[in-house]
């Protein structure tokens, strides 16, 4: 189950990567925030049941080189997902799982018209992964760090 909810953590990741690109860009820095909302949920074990959703954030920056290329960083937290499965031998047991990190990418972009461009992302993240679960009245917790490739991909218009 572990490395489930790590692939879904991984899954929401990839999602936060995608980022807006300008047609016409201007060399020079620039900031940004994003906001969104990450859900865990789990079909094939039978007696679980999740809390559905928590909001999560994404704070970047980045160097613009020219129209077609950029560097970019950002810090991310995915929020935090709960929920509880039931286990013949242990019983019913609650957890939490949150996931935090940082990336930092390149970014290519082709400017389709004056007003249109399609761009791709392609860079690394690293990311911690907090695992919190309570039996009874005992708990416990376990952090994993992690680092993966992220890429991304889109379409923008300025």
């Amino acid at each position: 189950m572990h490395k489930r909810l790590g692939l879904s953590a991984l899954a929401a990741l990839a999602l936060t990567t995608a980022t807006t690109a300008q047609a016409e860009v201007a060399p020079g820095f620039y900031v940004g925030a994003g906001f969104g909302t990450t859900e865990i949920s789990e079909e094939s074990i039978e007696d679980f049941t999740a809390d559905d959703s928590d909001n999560g954030f994404k704070v970047f920056g980045g160097y613009s080189f020219n129209e077609y290329f950029a560097i970019e960083a950002s810090y991310f937290d995915l929020g935090e997902a709960s929920g509880t499965i039931e286990d013949d031998q242990f019983g019913e047991f609650d957890f939490a799982i949150g996931v935090t990190g940082i990336n930092a990418a390149a970014i290519a972009r082709i400017p389709v018209a004056e007003m249109f461009a399609l761009f791709g992302k392609v860079g690394f993240a690293s990311y911690d992964l907090e695992f919190d679960v309570t039996l009874d009245d005992i708990s416990g917790s376990q952090s994993e760090s992690e680092s993966d490739m992220v890429y991304g991909g889109g379409a923008a218009l300025s």
